[in-house]
């Protein structure tokens, strides 16, 4: 009996000091009830389909010490081509013969391709896994892009293509890390919608806090971000969402554009010269009325949009209330948007 309890003893020692090594080993578990796997780095997205940076941009990469951007290499849709209908094809593909190589290799930002997938494309995902994967491949060694550590993918998914989605992120690693002969981190896009389903298969996600309104309804505030809009997804579904998560916040504008009844025209996300009032007339908060109207214009109304840093900061804290100690990143890299913000404000955002 005394040879039992002593073996009995000797395995329960053995088991604790296996719990203390292995506990040691095991990453930080956040707020979310996740395993911490996201590095610390202040990072943007770059989401333009020519890869140039102008003087500001370059500044702010160093000031702000990003250490991480997120480039859009090219979208995954259908072919529209009558003769080659229902082929899925890359699209809008990104120019990257640029010199911009040498500031970004010189501040030593690692470079994260990321592929855009329609829901329409993603449900046929067979035919193009293999070919996307060789895609990014050949881009990076021809533009002499090295060192890739981690693919993104954006696609958003709802029910009727999660499993499709889900099953193409598995299959996709195999190809990644044969083609980069490397073992490549997948992330992906989480929207807010997104929370209240599945996790999709990756090692982290990048939950998207824009776009969070209607941008069609004409009563909508502000469809880029709006915290009342953030807190009916975060307070039931974020604490227990199992996927690590880092957050990406706004930090540009548009004008929604609608008819004389007050229906949705198009998204105009280039300059909107609001205060020019011999071209726009204020009507209440952020809706003008347009003035100097071309003839063959369906335009009668736009909703100019623009995220207030008071805004973006309120988000953010409430988002630390779940998921502490997250990286940021701000969509997207353009001096023009970035600059309506402060340097203490942009400080703010990632610290």
């Amino acid at each position: 009996m005394k040879k039992i309890h002593l073996i009995v003893l000797i395995a329960a020692a053995v088991l604790v000091v296996g719990v203390i090594f292995l506990t040691n080993r095991i990453p930080f578990e956040n707020l979310c009830g996740t395993k911490e796997t996201v590095p610390q780095k202040n990072s943007v997205y770059y989401w333009r389909t020519n890869f140039s940076l102008n003087e500001d941009e370059r500044n702010f990469l160093k000031d702000n010490e990003i250490k991480k951007m997120y480039v859009r290499f090219f979208d995954v849709d259908i072919n529209r081509n009558p003769n080659f209908r229902d082929v899925c094809a890359p699209v809008a593909s990104i120019n990257l013969h640029s010199s911009d190589w040498d500031i970004i290799r010189n501040l030593d930002i690692e470079i994260v391709p990321v592929v855009f997938i329609t829901p329409e494309a993603i449900k046929s995902y067979s035919t193009f896994t293999d070919f996307l994967a060789r895609r990014l491949s050949v881009m990076c060694i021809e533009n002499n892009i090295v060192g890739i550590r981690e693919v993104q993918f954006d696609c958003d998914w709802t029910t009727s293509t999660q499993q499709s989605y889900f099953n193409f992120l598995v299959d996709i690693r195999e190809y990644l890390n044969e083609y980069f002969q490397d073992t490549i981190q997948i992330s992906t896009t989480i929207r807010l919608h997104q929370l209240t389903q599945e996790a999709p298969k990756a090692d982290y996600g990048v939950l998207m806090c824009y776009n969070t309104g209607d941008f069609k309804d004409f009563d909508t505030e502000n469809s880029i971000l709006d915290v009342k809009d953030v807190k009916q997804y975060v307070n039931r579904k974020l604490k227990d969402y199992p996927l690590p998560l880092t957050l990406a916040l706004p930090t540009y504008s548009w004008c929604v554009e609608f008819d004389e009844n007050k229906e949705f025209v198009c998204l105009n996300k280039s300059d909107c010269p609001v205060n020019d009032t011999s071209k726009y007339k204020l009507l209440s908060g952020n809706r003008y009325e347009v003035i100097d109207r071309l003839p063959e214009s369906a335009t009668k109304y736009v909703r100019y949009e623009e995220v207030s840093a008071q805004t973006i900061l309120e988000v953010k804290k409430l988002l630390n209330r779940y998921c502490s100690d997250k990286s940021v990143i701000l969509y997207h890299l353009d001096a023009k948007q970035l600059s309506k913000y402060s340097d203490d404000e942009i400080q703010a955002f990632f610290n």
